[in-house]
């Protein structure tokens, strides 16, 4: 009799166990699926940043090349030398968002995701430090040189006043997308991390 018993207690506690199984599959198979998907929807963000900025250098580049003269004489070398980086910028842009494929997120292949989100990070930290940066530190002078040879006295305050509003409105903006970038990176290999751990 208590052999019938213990017989029936094993048979529901495997039953319970099972279901219990199941239930902790499914769970895990919808966390995956919501992991997978934030970070899809992360990637397309970071590919969202790369095609504004590159619209905003098409739209620049006429900009220098057709309105700037007829607004203020710079020379030809300085809106040359602006064109010439707003033209690598596209050329990188181009780059970066070729090589970034949100189709990796989507698909098993979290290997190709994590070396896709590195290669993100590192070029948007050279893009940033190798060539932004230095460009910056020339543009900025040359700017102020530039202004100087055209303006004089109060008016040439106003512009370099209003110049610097300009430049440090752009330099938060600038700052606060490249923070967003990294962070948004080591987020998204977080939950590769994740994923891999509940591999």
């Amino acid at each position: 009799m208590n052999n019938t018993i213990d017989s029936k207690e094993l048979q529901e506690m495997k039953a319970q166990l099972e279901l219990l199984t199941k239930k902790l599959e499914r769970e895990t198979i919808v966390n995956e699926r919501l992991i997978r998907r934030s970070m899809k929807e992360k990637a397309t963000t970071l590919r969202r940043n790369i095609i504004i900025e590159s619209l905003v250098c098409i739209i620049m580049i006429p900009f220098f090349i057709w309105i700037l003269p007829n607004i203020t004489p710079h020379s030809m070398y300085f809106r040359a030398f602006s064109i010439a980086f707003m033209a690598l910028a596209l050329v990188y842009d181009y780059y970066m968002y070729r090589e970034f494929h949100t189709r990796d997120f989507a698909k098993v292949n979290l290997l190709e995701a994590r070396k896709a989100t590195l290669q993100f990070q590192r070029l948007t930290r050279r893009w940033t430090y190798c060539i932004g940066i230095p460009f910056l530190m020339v543009f900025i002078p040359w700017f102020v040189y530039e202004n100087m040879q055209v303006y004089k006295g109060e008016m040439l305050e106003l512009v370099l006043i209003f110049s610097a509003i300009g430049l440090l409105i752009g330099s938060i903006i600038g700052i606060y997308q490249f923070n967003k970038t990294l962070r948004t990176t080591d987020e998204i290999l977080m939950q590769i991390e994740e994923l891999e751990g509940q591999a």
